[in-house]
C-alpha cells in the first residue's frame, strides 16, 4: 500500500481519496566502508549515496541493487527518471575534479557525466531549475554560495545562503514551500525562503540527506530526512531514513 501511495505523490495524482499514512522509520540495508552523503526517492525507490557505494532499495530498505562509484559520491536527487548526483573525484587528495554523474533511476546505469566548473555538494530541483550548493573555498566558510542553473546547468542565478558552517551545505532539497539546507555546523539545518532568505534553524540534522513526503492527516509538511550509523565493531557505516514533521514551524521526529 505504501509503495502505491508513494508512486501517486510522485506522479502528481490528487491523493484526497486516499487515508494519509504514518510515515515509518526505514532501515537502509547493508553496511558501507563511506558514510551517506544523501539520498533521493523516485517514489518506487529509495536511492543512497554511501560515499563509496551507490545503493538502490525498495521503499521497505531492502537492496534492489547497489553499485561500487568512484570517490566520493555525494548528494542527489532525482529528475525525470534520473539520478543527479554530486561527485568529487580524486577527493581528499589535492587534485579534485568535480562532476555531476547521472545514472537511470531503474538500473543505476551511468549515463552522462556533467563536468562543473566550480565543486558542488548539495543538490536538488525545483520548478525547472537546478539548485547546487558550491563547494567552498575555505573549510569553515562564513556564507555559503547557491547556483541556480538550468537543465543543461548554465548558472543563471548565485544565492548567499549566510551561517558558518563546515565544508558548506552538503545535502539539499525543495519540499513544502522551503529549500532545505543541512550543514555540518551548530545551526545544523537552514530553512530558506525560495529567493534564500533563512526563515529558521532547525535542530533536527539534514546534512546527510532529505527529501520530501506527503504531508500528516493535519496537513503538517513532512520530510524524510537520512540518518547515517557507524558501527564502531565493524567500523562500517549503514544508514535509515526517519521522518519529521514541521510542527508549529519547528521540525521535530514524527
Amino acid at each position: 500500500m505504501r509503495s502505491v501511495f508513494y508512486s501517486l505523490v510522485f506522479l502528481g495524482l490528487s491523493l484526497v481519496f486516499l487515508p494519509t499514512l504514518s510515515a515509518k522509520e526505514i532501515q537502509c540495508e547493508g553496511e558501507y566502508p563511506g558514510h551517506l552523503q544523501g539520498f533521493a526517492s523516485d517514489g518506487e525507490f529509495i536511492f543512497w549515496s554511501f560515499t563509496t557505494w551507490l545503493v538502490q532499495t525498495d521503499l521497505e530498505g531492502k537492496i534492489v541493487k547497489k553499485i561500487p562509484v568512484p570517490t566520493h559520491y555525494g548528494d542527489c536527487c532525482v529528475v525525470d527518471g534520473k539520478l543527479y548526483v554530486s561527485v568529487a573525484l580524486g577527493w581528499p587528495a589535492k587534485e579534485v575534479t568535480h562532476w555531476t554523474f547521472v545514472h537511470d533511476c531503474k538500473t543505476l546505469d551511468l549515463l552522462e557525466k556533467i563536468p562543473m566548473e566550480q565543486g558542488g555538494d548539495g543538490i536538488t530541483f525545483h520548478d525547472g531549475f537546478f539548485y547546487i550548493a558550491q563547494k567552498p573555498a575555505t573549510q569553515t566558510p562564513d556564507e555559503n554560495i547557491v547556483r541556480k542553473m538550468t537543465p543543461d546547468f548554465k548558472v543563471v542565478e548565485r544565492f548567499t545562503v549566510p551561517g558558518k558552517t563546515t565544508y558548506g551545505i552538503q545535502a539539499f532539497a525543495w519540499a513544502n514551500g522551503s529549500f532545505w539546507a543541512g550543514r555540518y555546523s551548530s545551526e545544523r539545518t537552514a530553512q530558506c525562503s525560495p529567493d534564500f532568505k533563512v526563515q529558521t534553524s532547525q535542530p533536527i540534522d539534514v546534512s546527510t540527506g532529505v527529501y520530501e513526503i506527503p504531508p500528516t492527516e493535519n496537513g503538517e509538511p513532512r520530510i524524510m530526512v537520512g540518518v547515517n550509523r557507524h558501527n564502531p565493531e565493524t567500523k562500517l557505516n549503514s544508514a535509515v531514513a526517519r521522518p519529521a514533521v514541521l510542527r508549529n514551524g519547528k521540525l521535530v521526529w514524527e
